[in-house]
């Protein structure tokens, strides 16, 4: 007989033999004969008892199938201190023949369980295998198989037991791999993904599968084998796009990047020499455009400088060069602009158009106030336009010239003008044209007044003259009013226009007419 170990739910894990070799010698020496009737009566004794026993274990078999291990030569240790390998790998299993000599029932019993177990095991290894458990399980779905292989042999030996005993293990094995499919998806999703960003489209294909087996309806998984799917594709045509670089056709190369990221918007590498290529690109043109640009910049092409910098703008906006170069097209334009304004400033004054100067000289000064030719050319016309235009009025009504503060300023406008050098004809026509009416203004005129000696004469911008019968004047070109004052009698009155260079003038001022 043996003793045997249950565990918590019934079921027997290891028959452990009650005696082993060499544990108690004293068990296996020859006793004293005792009398054949106690023999007998041992005898019948203890066929009564096997088969009363034989009874009992078929019915606890019955319920509590024994898993059969192999008996080893070495002890066995107890369950809390057992040999795992002991068990594992026996060294010596039941042979078929020791089977034979077993109880047939107990024999059914333990092939049924075991085809059961074995029934429960493809079960569990089928679902697992659905969700892709050879692909992710690794090293543990080895060992399971392995497993399986040994419960396979047992049970080809009829070791039903032990067979069942190795297809509860691999069902085990089985169980903690489907307890791990999260993790494996997981796994499996980053491990594509990884693929899928190296550019390895068969492995991403496959990882992308396998995470499709462990999850169907997981979208991202289901996007990313769509993808990976072209990635061969897309490889291609990046390194075709990578030899068209080396070359310098940066534009074939931009094709077929642009090609590659139509096939996979989300390929970082495409994503990547894409922007780098068009980079590069972009930058040729800018340089291009800045070089245009500069190059009519200098031949004073300012409004073509101008769009040609704009339009390299936009390939680098915020461009502190660009921004360098717009102002030096500005200050060129305003350079030009006062230079222009410069020279119809001296060509009014050559014209002697002092009017004309003046406005271009205002203009320049409205571009930069701090321009000093500007600023000593507005000086000067503004006082030729003055002496122009005082001269014009005087040459206009040299009648005003009889007023003495008239004649005043014309002869400060003489003098001014004698000043001014390089005069020009106009000028010089304008000086000696009022020099003359001055002239004339200034040469008196002989004038003879007639009274009666009786009458108080007076002339209006000479003075009071008195009683008299004859005055000689000498007057100033212009027009004079002469009034005669006499008590008891009628003032008199008469205007009397001197005119130049007239002679013999007379005027008889008397008054006669009582009051």
């Amino acid at each position: 007989m043996s003793t045997t170990e249950h565990n918590s739910k019934g079921k027997i894990d290891v028959i452990i033999p009650e005696k082993v070799y060499g544990r108690d010698e004293g068990a296996y020496q020859t006793r004293p004969r005792s009398n054949n009737l106690l023999k007998v009566l041992l005898l019948i004794f203890a066929l009564v008892v096997l088969l009363v026993g034989g009874g009992l274990l078929l019915v606890y078999l019955s319920k509590n199938p024994v898993q059969m291990a192999g008996v080893p030569v070495e002890g066995v240790k107890s369950k809390t201190g057992m040999d795992k390998s002991s068990v594992e790998k026996p060294k010596r299993e039941v042979t078929p023949a020791a089977i034979e000599t077993a109880n047939p029932t107990q024999i059914a019993l333990e092939k049924e369980e075991a085809e059961k177990k074995l029934t429960d095991f493809l079960s569990a290894k089928k679902a697992l295998d659905r969700i892709g458990g050879p692909e992710w399980g690794g090293d543990l779905y080895a060992q399971m198989l392995q497993r399986n292989q040994e419960a396979d042999g047992l049970f080809m030996n009829k070791a039903y037991a032990s067979a069942s005993q190795k297809y509860s293990e691999a069902l085990l094995m089985v169980n903690r791999l489907a307890g791990q499919a999260d993790e494996a998806l997981r796994r499996v999703l980053e491990e594509g993904s990884l693929a899928l960003a190296e550019g390895k489209g068969k492995r991403a294909v496959n990882k992308f599968n396998v995470a499709l087996m462990l999850d169907p309806g997981n979208e991202f998984a289901a996007r990313s084998l769509e993808r990976a799917k072209k990635t061969e594709s897309v490889m291609r045509l990046i390194e075709s796009g990578k030899g068209h670089e080396q070359r310098n056709g940066f534009s074939l190369a931009l094709t077929d990047y642009r090609e590659a990221l139509r096939l996979d918007p989300q390929s970082k590498k495409a994503q990547t020499a894409f922007n780098r290529v068009k980079e590069m690109i972009a930058h040729d043109q800018f340089q291009q455009l800045m070089s245009s640009g500069f190059s009519a910049l200098h031949a004073e092409d300012y409004e073509a400088a101008r769009a040609t910098f704009l339009k390299a703008r936009s390939f680098k906006p915020g461009s502190n060069e660009v921004q360098d170069a717009l102002a030096q097209v500005d200050q060129a334009i305003r350079l030009a602009r006062i230079e222009t304004l410069r020279e119809r400033a001296l060509a009014a004054e050559k014209m002697e158009d002092w009017d004309q100067a003046l406005g271009s000289y205002q203009a320049a000064l409205e571009i930069d106030n701090s321009i000093q030719f500007a600023v000593r050319g507005k000086e000067q016309a503004q006082d030729r336009v003055r002496i122009e235009k005082n001269m014009a009025f005087y040459l206009g009504k040299p009648n005003v010239l009889e007023s003495d503060r008239h004649l005043a300023n014309a002869l400060g406008l003489l003098r001014e003008a004698s000043k001014i050098e390089p005069k020009g004809p106009r000028l010089n026509g304008q000086a000696e044209k009022l020099d003359q009416f001055v002239k004339i203004a200034k040469t008196p005129v002989s004038i003879t007044l007639d009274s009666d000696n009786l009458t108080e004469v007076a002339v209006y911008k000479v003075g009071r003259l008195g009683k008299f019968h004859t005055w000689d004047l000498n007057l100033r070109p212009g027009t004079y009013t002469v009034v005669g004052t006499r008590d008891g009698y009628k003032d008199v009155r008469q205007k009397m226009v001197v005119k130049p260079g007239e002679e013999g003038l007379r005027i008889t001022l008397k008054c006669e007419e009582r009051i």
